[in-house]
């Protein structure tokens, strides 16, 4: 496949897959044997059920979470997204119970293709910001409200 049909793969897999939640299109695209890195789910099965799991972890916590494709860039056989999503936490993500809270986060997923399949990904979202945005670690103050850089 060239890099164009190999962008076009995981932009349906962005805008079909996870937004219009058709997880039938992840037999179509991911090889059997694809193997999925994510810091937040290190446990993924291989092939299409790991990648299965991983949009059903998220579109459980954030139902009506919504993907964009912020930024893309394709060489050989890798497609790079920068993306964003927004949602509202009404579903237990892990053990952590829904908290109502709207949530605005950014991660990067580098697909990499053979054969016309996804073979490899590597996903890295701002799970900080995230767990902050929902509450289960404090933000940080400002650097101005801080005592040791006032006046300065």
């Amino acid at each position: 496949m060239t890099t164009d049909q190999n962008k076009l793969t995981v932009r349906r897999l962005v805008e079909e897959g996870f937004n219009k939640q058709n997880l039938k299109l992840i037999d179509e695209t991911f090889a059997k044997d694809a193997i999925s890195h994510d810091p937040s789910q290190p446990n993924l099965a291989r092939g299409p059920e790991g990648a299965r799991e991983s949009m059903r972890v998220y579109s459980t916590a954030f139902p009506d979470a919504k993907l964009t494709i912020e930024r893309e860039i394709a060489e050989g056989d890798y497609v790079v997204q920068y993306l964003s999503t927004k949602g509202t936490h009404t579903g237990p993500l892990g053990n952590i119970p829904a908290t109502g809270k709207k949530t605005n986060v950014t991660g990067v997923i580098i697909s990499k293709f053979e054969n016309g399949k996804v073979v490899e990904t590597w996903s890295l979202w701002d799970q900080l910001s995230l767990m902050q945005q929902i509450g289960v670690v404090p933000m940080p103050e400002t650097a101005a409200k801080q005592p040791a850089f006032a006046g300065r």
